[in-house]
């Protein structure tokens, strides 16, 4: 069974240039990338790995993000989103309050733990990377 699918995968990167090895390389780097994800998060969704992702750019230029805004920048529809964000806000994720200058407008801020959490994810990924191009490198060379 195992070298039929390997047979298989020898197939898909026929005429790539990458070897089976390095294709078994990058499998497993993708493979622990979504275990590091979901020590983050466990109940990974899509729609959370959106709002994750849309979080993170914005935590650079400022702490929180209205409602408007993430549906703009993951692309959900707003009831999908809040549904999204109760569930986030349950798990201890983010926090939902009302913006003080504008009432009308609901604030998504990351909880200290969902930023720990990225952070220690962010950390580990980094290691990987560099792991699994140090693994690609040595496979090159042997080529």
């Amino acid at each position: 069974r195992w070298s039929n699918q390997m047979r298989t995968i020898a197939d898909i990167l026929s005429g790539r240039d990458m070897t089976v090895d390095e294709f078994m390389v990058l499998n497993r780097f993708w493979s622990r990338i979504r275990k590091i994800q979901r020590r983050r998060d466990t109940i990974l969704t899509k729609n959370r790995e959106l709002v994750g992702v849309a979080l993170g750019q914005r935590r650079v230029h400022q702490k929180e993000v209205d409602i408007e805004t993430l549906v703009s920048l993951t692309g959900l529809g707003r009831s999908s989103l809040q549904k999204t964000l109760r569930s986030m806000e349950k798990d201890d994720l983010i926090e939902l309050y009302r913006d003080q200058a504008d009432r009308r407008r609901t604030l998504v801020k990351p909880t200290q733990r969902y930023t720990d959490l990225s952070l220690d994810m962010y950390e580990e990924t980094r290691m990987l990377i560099h792991e699994t191009l140090t693994q690609l490198e040595s496979l090159r060379r042997e080529k």
